[in-house]
């Protein structure tokens, strides 16, 4: 199996790093810059033209206004497509790339990467047990790296929409954004206030990546109690009781369900919709 990775900037040396320990090496790299291999250890083959790019799997990790048309280029020729977040910012160029895909018998699948988080999974498990929380608190601030391709709302705010849809498995009844800058020389909105408001649940997002200490804290209210999740120290606690979480690398888990072939096109139509309102 032939794998190509397009962008090679933070998250794409990330992708890189954990298909290498994955145990694949038949890795081609496509990027016009140059690459700095020592913090991946291996050196690939680098072709900078995408189009001249033959593979059987490829890695779609560059600006977000890029992936419609390189998305669309390989599912045409049947390549199965692994995507970051967002797909793309309309929902209609979303359904045609998800519609691709079935016509030409491909995958593409969106990086929604806390829908494979173990602690995600244990607080549905809870939620299952003890019913829908009244309220959820969710906090995703921390210092950069700065975008300039999207703003905060699409960039961090949409994990924790990825999140709540996973969490709650519904539709919110409303949506209320407010996108900000925290920092004035931003080149987009660094700071996002969300309310999303769900037949039992209201859902607060928290996000900015032009914030000094990093907050990763999850606070969800239930009728028994509180439970807290830091992402930061990968802990939750519910009611003082430390709850044991699986240490399995969520991107591992989301590679290895991307290579069996799963689609999400459900959960990225929500979220897409859901960060457009």
């Amino acid at each position: 199996m032939k794998i190509g990775i397009i962008g090679m900037g933070y998250w794409g040396k990330i992708i890189l790093r954990n298909l290498i320990e994955l145990g694949h090496s038949d890795i081609i790299v496509c990027e016009q810059r140059e690459i700095d291999w020592s913090s991946i250890g291996s050196k690939f083959h680098v072709e900078k033209d995408y189009k001249k790019l033959e593979c059987d799997k490829v890695f779609v990790l560059t600006p977000a206004t890029t992936h419609y048309e390189i998305c669309d280029h390989f599912l045409s020729k049947g390549v199965d497509v692994f995507c970051e977040k967002p797909l793309d910012q309309n929902i209609d160029r979303c359904k045609k790339l998800f519609e691709l895909a079935r016509k030409k018998n491909a995958v593409l699948f969106v990086d929604w990467l806390f829908s494979f988080n173990p602690a995600v999974h244990q607080i549905k498990s809870l939620i299952k047990q003890l019913g829908k929380p009244t309220n959820i608190i969710a906090n995703r601030m921390n210092f950069g790296p700065e975008r300039f391709d999207v703003n905060a709302r699409w960039d961090l705010a949409s994990h924790d929409v990825s999140i709540a849809c996973f969490l709650l498995d519904e539709n919110p009844e409303s949506v209320k954004w407010l996108d900000f800058k925290r920092n004035a020389k931003s080149k987009q909105d660094d700071s996002v206030v969300g309310v999303l408001s769900f037949e039992q649940t209201c859902v607060q997002i928290n996000a900015s990546w032009s914030y000094n200490i990093k907050n990763r804290l999850y606070t969800i209210e239930f009728d028994e109690g509180f439970l807290y999740w830091d992402d930061s120290n990968k802990s939750i606690i519910f009611n003082s009781e430390l709850i044991n979480v699986s240490n399995e690398s969520p991107l591992h888990i989301s590679i290895k369900q991307f290579f069996l072939g799963e689609s999400n096109n459900e959960l990225t139509e929500k979220i897409t919709k859901i960060l457009n309102e």
